[in-house]
């Protein structure tokens, strides 16, 4: 049997572990924006359920689950026989979710997600701008 390589033997499953810690916290915060290239009566249908789930307290990866399953399920009835792509994003205070649908004209459809976390930064009150260094690159 061969031998696992000595960088990759250690790494375990603590390489997904910000992923893990991502997708099982909770929304905090209120909705900001939503952007979204989907028809508009499917975008309204999956930020209605997204925003019950939200309310319920759901963590992250629940709440995508339940938009793809109630709402987004929507676009293999519709788009039958026919290629889609769309987008729906979520901007909350803490958080960024987008739910991407790629439908083939075959019938398969494939869901993905991205999960990212905001860093505020506050201005510095006797610089008069915000105390980003990285701000002007």
């Amino acid at each position: 049997m061969a031998e696992a390589c000595n960088v990759t033997a250690r790494a375990g499953a603590s390489h997904s572990r910000g992923y893990e810690d991502a997708v099982n916290s909770r929304i905090s915060g209120e909705l900001q924006e939503v952007e979204s290239d989907l028809p508009e009566d499917i975008r309204d249908d999956a930020l209605r359920v997204f925003r019950v789930a939200v309310d319920n307290k759901l963590s992250i990866k629940d709440s995508i689950e339940k938009v793809q399953k109630e709402a987004l399920s929507e676009i293999e009835v519709r788009f039958k026989g026919q290629r889609f792509k769309g987008f729906i994003k979520f901007d909350y205070d803490t958080n960024v979710i987008q739910i991407n649908v790629n439908k083939f004209g075959n019938g398969n459809a494939q869901f993905s997600a991205g999960v990212g976390t905001k860093k505020m930064v506050c201005p510095d009150p006797f610089m008069g701008r915000l105390s980003d260094p990285n701000m002007n690159r």
